[in-house]
C-alpha cells in the first residue's frame, strides 16, 4: 500500500510536468499548430486528478481498514465507539500535517480539472495559461509530499506493529479533533484555500497573456466567491469547536493557526468587491491582480504557519525546515511574478481608478480596499513576529489577544460602518439631495434599533464590566465605553440599510407591477440574485457586529466549588445552580465519562437543566472537557465542569451576552453569499426548458 501510494504521487507529479510543459508548447506553436499539445495539457490535467483521488482512495480504506502498516493511519485512526466513528475514520484523512497536505492537493487538483472540463471546447490562451499555472501550483503542492515529514505513504516502524498488525503503541487521534465540527471545519476550509489559487492562477493568465479585458475576472468570478464562501464557512465551524469543545468559554482567541485562516478571508473581501468595479466600471485592475496574488500568498503563509512548526501554535504541526523553505520560496515567487508582470503591463492594466467625490461607491471600495489589506498585513506581520529577527519591530515577541483586539476593534467598526453606506451611495459622485433621500429612513431605523442596543449595554453589558473595573467611568473607557457603544450604532446602521433597500425595493416593484409586497419581496430576492445577495451578506455583518461587541468584551466570568451534596447550589451571572447529581460511565474502548446535573434557576423560575462533563481517553491519556451550553434569547449561560476536588466540584461558568447574534448574523452571511453565487439561467437553458414543457404538453 506504501509503495502504490508512492508511485501514485510520482505518476500526478509526472502528469502535473506534462500538462504545464504541453500548455506552453502549444502556446508557443501557435493556436493552429499547437492544438495537439493543448489539448494534451488537458487531458494530463484529468490525469492529475484521477492519480490523486486514487491515492485519496487508499488512504482514506487504510483507515477504515485500521491498516497501521501506514504510519499516518496509526497515529491519527480514531478511537471512538459511537455511531459517527466511521466519519471519524473518514476525517482523519485530514486530521494531521501529511493527510491534510494530500487532501489540499487533492482538491487542488479537482478545482483545476473543473477549469479543463469547463474551458477545454474553448482552450483559449487565457484559460490555457490560466490552467498551466494552476498545475504549477499544484506540482508545488505534490512535490511537499515528498518531504519525509510530509508523506502520507511512509511506513510505520516495525516495532509498532504486532505479529497480527495490531497497534502496540499508545497513539491516535487528538481527542479534540473527535468532535462533529471537526468533520467538517478542515474540508470547508481547504476547499476555500485550494479554490483561491483559481484567482491568482488567471490573473497571472492576465499578465502573461497582456489580456487586460474582465474576460479573466468573469471566468473566475463564481469560483472565487465560492471558495471565499467555503473559507468562510470553515471559519465559523471553527469557531463554533473552539467554543463548545476547547472549553474556554470563546471561539476566537487570536491563535497563529486562527489568524491563519482569517487572513486570505479579509484580501478576499477585497478582492470581490475590485472585481465587481472590474466587471462593471472597468478599473481596479491593479487591485484586482494584487489582491488575487497576495490572498493566494497568504493561504500559503497560513500551510506555512501550520506545517512549517517556525510559529508556536495549539494547532500547529512538528518544526520541518525543509517544508520552511519550500513554503517560504512559495510565498515570495507569486509576489515575485505579480509584481514583474503588473509592472511589465502597467499600461494596459491602467484601470478608470480615479473618483471625483470621497462620497462615492468608487471611494468605498478604494477604502474597503485599504483597510482590508492593511489589516490583514498587520495581523499577518503580528502573527510570525515571534519568527522575524530582532531587529526588526516587534522581532522575537509574541503578541497576545490584547494586542489583536486593540487593532481589530477599531478597524472592523470603522470597516463596518463603510460597507453598511455604500450600497445607498452613487458610482462617481452622490448628489447630496439623493444621498439625503436614501439615507433619512436607514437613519430612523438606526436611532431606534441603535437605542435599543444602546439599552441593553447599559443594563446587561456594562454591569459586567464593572464587576472588574469598579467605579469605571464609560465616557473615559475607550473601548468598553464609548467605542463599544459608537460600534452597537453602527452595527444598527448596517442592518437598517439593507432592511431598507429590501423595503423600498419591493415597494417600487410592487407599485410598477401590481404585485403584493410579499411577492414583490420575493421576486426581488430570487430574481436580483447577485444584488440581493450582497444586502443579506451585509445585513449578518451587521448582526455579527452586535454579537461579537457582546460576546468578547462583556463575558460575566465566574468560578465556584460546589460541595458533592445533591441540594447544593451556587450562583453565576443572576443564575442559581442547584446540583442534583453525578454519573460516570466507562465506554468498549475504555474512555471514561463523567457528567454532573445542575438546574438552573432565575428569578425564581426554572429555566433548564445543565450537564457538563468530561470525558478521559484511555489510550491518548487525555481529558476532553465536555461543556454544556444554555441558549438565552440574549446570552449563553457556558458551564464548565473542571473536575472534583476532595468533596467538591470545581465548576466554571460564563455568562456570554449576545453571542447567538454572531451565529445568526455568520448563518445570514453564508445564505447571502449562497445567493449571490447561484448559476444563472442563461437563455438557452431557458428555451430548452420551454421546449421540454412544449413537447411534455403535446
Amino acid at each position: 500500500m506504501s509503495g502504490l501510494g508512492n508511485v501514485l504521487l510520482a505518476l500526478a507529479f509526472l502528469a502535473g510536468a506534462v500538462s504545464v510543459a504541453a500548455l506552453f508548447i502549444g502556446r508557443r506553436l501557435g493556436e493552429k499548430e499547437g492544438e495537439g499539445s493543448t489539448n494534451a495539457g488537458y487531458l494530463a490535467t484529468f490525469g492529475v486528478a484521477a492519480l490523486m483521488s486514487l491515492g485519496v482512495a487508499i488512504l482514506i480504506s487504510a483507515f477504515f481498514a485500521e491498516n497501521f502498516t501506514l504510519r499516518y493511519v496509526a497515529e491519527n485512526h480514531s478511537t471512538d465507539v459511537s455511531s459517527l466513528k466511521w466519519l471519524y475514520q473518514l476525517s482523519g484523512i485530514w486530521a494531521g500535517r501529511e493527510g491534510s497536505l494530500l487532501f489540499w492537493a487533492w482538491l487542488l487538483a479537482l478545482f483545476a480539472a473543473w477549469v479543463a472540463y469547463r474551458r477545454m471546447s474553448v482552450t483559449d490562451e487565457l484559460s490555457n495559461m490560466g490552467l498551466a499555472v494552476t498545475n504549477i501550483v499544484q506540482l508545488f503542492f505534490i512535490a511537499t509530499l515528498f518531504v519525509p515529514k510530509n508523506n502520507p505513504f511512509k511506513v510505520t516502524p516495525p516495532e509498532w506493529l504486532g505479529a497480527n498488525g495490531e497497534l502496540l503503541v499508545s497513539t491516535a487521534m487528538n481527542p479534540l479533533l473527535q468532535h462533529w465540527a471537526m468533520i467538517l471545519h478542515p474540508p470547508t476550509l481547504f476547499i476555500g484555500y485550494a479554490g483561491l489559487a483559481i484567482p491568482f492562477a488567471f490573473a497571472m493568465a492576465a499578465l502573461i497573456t497582456g489580456d487586460a479585458s474582465k474576460r479573466w475576472v468573469e471566468l473566475v468570478d463564481r469560483i472565487t466567491v465560492f471558495s471565499w464562501l467555503f473559507l468562510g464557512i470553515g471559519i465559523g465551524l471553527g469557531a463554533i469547536w473552539a467554543y463548545v469543545v476547547l472549553g474556554w468559554g470563546g471561539y476566537w482567541a487570536w491563535d497563529p493557526v486562527e489568524n491563519a485562516s482569517l487572513l486570505p478571508w479579509l484580501t478576499g473581501v477585497g478582492l470581490l468587491h475590485s472585481f465587481t468595479v472590474y466587471r462593471r466600471r472597468d478599473g481596479f485592475k491593479g487591485w484586482a491582480i494584487v489582491l488575487a496574488a497576495v490572498t493566494f500568498v497568504l493561504v500559503i503563509l497560513g500551510t506555512f504557519i501550520t506545517r512549517s512548526g517556525i510559529v508556536q501554535s495549539v494547532h500547529s504541526f512538528g518544526e520541518d525546515p525543509l517544508s520552511t523553505w519550500l513554503f517560504g520560496s512559495m510565498m515570495a515567487l507569486p509576489l515575485l511574478a505579480a509584481g514583474a508582470g503588473l509592472f511589465s503591463r502597467w499600461e494596459r492594466f491602467r484601470g478608470r481608478d480615479e473618483f471625483e467625490s470621497m462620497v462615492s461607491k468608487e471611494a468605498s471600495y478604494y477604502f474597503n480596499n485599504v483597510l482590508m489589506l492593511v489589516a490583514a498585513s498587520l495581523v499577518a506581520y503580528l502573527t510570525v513576529s515571534s519568527a522575524l529577527p530582532a531587529w526588526l519591530p516587534g522581532g522575537g515577541q509574541s503578541f497576545g489577544p490584547a494586542t489583536y483586539d486593540a487593532v481589530a476593534r477599531p478597524v472592523g467598526v470603522l470597516y463596518v460602518f463603510i460597507m453598511a453606506v455604500c450600497p445607498i451611495l452613487s458610482w462617481r459622485r452622490t448628489d447630496p439631495s439623493t444621498f439625503w433621500s436614501r439615507v433619512k429612513w436607514p437613519l430612523v431605523g438606526t436611532a431606534g434599533l441603535g437605542a435599543l442596543l444602546a439599552a441593553d449595554w447599559w443594563i446587561n453589558l456594562w454591569p459586567n464590566y464593572l464587576k472588574t473595573h469598579p467605579g469605571a467611568d464609560p465616557l473615559a473607557t475607550p473601548i468598553h465605553g464609548w467605542l463599544a457603544l459608537i460600534g452597537l450604532f453602527v452595527a444598527a446602521l448596517a442592518i437598517s440599510v439593507p432592511v431598507y433597500l429590501f423595503v423600498e425595493g419591493a415597494r417600487k416593484r410592487s407599485s410598477a407591477k401590481g404585485e403584493g409586497f410579499g411577492t414583490a419581496l420575493l421576486n426581488i430576492i430570487t430574481k436580483a440574485r447577485t444584488q440581493s445577495g450582497g444586502y443579506i451578506s451585509h445585513l449578518g455583518i451587521g448582526i455579527i457586529l452586535v454579537g461579537l461587541i457582546g460576546s468578547s468584551m462583556f463575558v460575566d466570568d465566574v468560578t465556584a466549588r460546589v460541595p458533592q451534596t445533591v441540594g447544593s447550589s451556587f450562583d453565576a451571572g443572576g443564575y442559581t445552580f442547584t446540583y442534583t447529581g453525578f454519573d460516570q460511565n466507562q465506554l468498549a474502548n475504555g474512555d471514561m465519562v463523567s457528567e454532573v446535573f445542575f438546574d438552573v434557576v432565575k428569578d425564581g423560575r426554572k429555566v433548564g437543566v445543565v450537564s457538563p462533563g468530561q470525558r478521559q481517553f484511555a489510550v491518548q491519556n487525555q481529558t476532553r472537557l465536555n461543556v454544556d451550553v444554555l441558549v438565552q434569547p440574549l446570552r449563553d449561560v457556558f458551564v464548565v465542569f473542571e473536575g472534583a476536588e476532595g468533596e467538591e466540584f470545581a465548576m466554571n461558568v460564563k455568562i456570554n451576552p449576545l453571542i447567538s447574534y454572531a451565529w445568526v448574523g455568520f448563518l445570514l452571511l453564508c445564505v447571502g453569499t449562497v445567493l449571490a453565487v447561484w448559476p444563472k439561467r442563461t437563455a438557452s437553458a431557458a428555451a430548452s426548458g420551454s421546449r421540454a414543457r412544449s413537447g411534455a404538453a403535446a
